[in-house]
């Protein structure tokens, strides 16, 4: 089995004048080879025989006589008793910027805003309104650690 491809690409208009203009002032000496053609071998399938179903014998099985079962006392087990399983949140606690500012004034006014701003050079900012939401619940921590109720 054969296949042919045809490849046609347009809008290129602007780079074929332009490459005509290169070989017009560097005149290039061009010869085309010959190009083998391109074979793509057909994929091969493996085929399974259908084979028609065999009938399916049952085989009687004579009754055996049944024999007298006695009953075996079994001590029952206590149930395990499970604890109350909490629930854990899985959202962290959301603070605002003003609640932020709150517990930070607090700090300041204890007399700790050089510590203050130790912790927000931390976090790579110089001013609380300057850091990222991303950081108010690690910031609230850090609040919390110097004593700050938040």
């Amino acid at each position: 089995m054969n296949f042919t491809i045809n490849v046609q690409i347009t809008g290129l208009e602007g780079i074929a004048d332009l490459l005509q203009k290169l070989i017009a002032t560097n005149p290039v000496t061009v010869s085309a080879a010959p190009v083998a053609p391109v074979v793509i071998p057909s994929p091969t399938y493996n085929v399974v025989p259908q084979v028609a179903p065999q009938p399916v014998t049952q085989q009687v099985i004579p009754a055996q006589p049944q024999q007298q079962m006695t009953a075996v006392p079994v001590m029952q087990q206590p149930a395990p008793v499970q604890a109350p399983v909490a629930a854990v949140p899985t959202v962290g606690a959301t603070y605002s910027a003003e609640q932020l500012a709150v517990a930070a004034t607090q700090l300041m006014d204890a007399g700790r805003r050089q510590e203050l701003i130790s912790l927000l050079a931390t976090f790579g900012v110089a001013a609380l309104t300057e850091l990222p939401k991303d950081y108010y619940g690690a910031f609230a921590t850090q609040l919390r650690a110097m004593g700050a109720r938040i």
